[in-house]
């Protein structure tokens, strides 16, 4: 923007600091300079690096944590670590929050599911190694064996994430991981242990299908599937967005 003389005015327009350290290190991410699994130098020597306050590096971190780009981890080796961008949890807030603010449903995420799941089960029959075969398979006994529905059902959550995985697309593993982290979240709101939405034997089924290379059995099972789940977690919708109403209301 020009002054009445012509002349620019400084730092109009200029991003602050704040703006700078989250974009710098977004920069050194994305650029590959860490990568996942990369511990950043601690908030002081970040704070040193780029001339400001650790104050400030804390609250640009708290950013790209809230973005899916970075978590934090506790314990003796903790630390701030870059997140594996197709593994992050980020999107998967982003969808809870969409939802509890209605500007989508449990519905809408289902239909995505629908689209993408029973042809990610198709291109698994066709394009899976044994060995990727072997880990989908060790998913299904995990499940079917787990002691607890909590952890149950996270067994099921990577059974679903890795036929996405094994299609070969990493759009399909992406959207999958964010719309099943949702879900998993939306279990865990509800918290209601009596209640297993899962049909018991079908993770099974779907894995001989994709095993013995069933490429059509393996879409149409899926299929099936996705659909029955879609129908449960929307009877569901109600219950949760009470829940989160209630919560956000403390």
């Amino acid at each position: 923007m020009k002054s009445p003389a012509g002349t620019v005015k400084k730092g109009k327009g200029k991003p602050s600091r704040f703006q700078e350290v989250i974009a710098r290190i977004k920069r050194d991410i994305l650029l590959q300079h860490y990568h996942p699994g990369d511990a950043l130098p601690k908030e002081e020597t970040l704070a040193k690096e780029f001339g400001v306050g650790r104050a400030l590096v804390r609250e640009a971190l708290g950013v790209l944590k809230a973005q899916g780009y970075l978590e934090a981890r506790r314990g003796s080796s903790g630390g701030t670590f870059v997140c594996d961008l197709l593994h992050s949890q980020g999107m998967a807030t982003l969808l809870t929050d969409l939802i509890v603010m209605r500007s989508m449903s449990i519905k809408h995420l289902c239909d995505v599911r629908i689209l993408i799941e029973p042809e990610a089960a198709r291109m698994a029959a066709l394009e899976a190694t044994p060995s990727q075969l072997k880990q989908l398979g060790d998913f299904v006994f995990k499940g079917q064996t787990a002691k607890t529905v909590k952890d149950r059902i996270g067994f099921d959550v990577e059974f679903h994430n890795q036929i996405c995985e094994l299609s070969g697309n990493p759009f399909f593993s992406l959207l999958m991981r964010s719309m099943m982290g949702f879900l998993q979240q939306f279990l865990q709101v509800l918290d209601d242990h009596t209640t297993y939405l899962h049909d018991k034997d079908i993770h099974g089924i779907l894995y001989e299908a994709i095993a013995s290379r069933d490429h059509q059995q393996a879409f149409e099972s899926m299929y099936t599937h996705v659909a029955i789940m879609k129908q449960r977690f929307c009877e569901l919708e109600k219950q949760f967005l009470n829940i989160q109403a209630k919560n956000l209301q403390k």
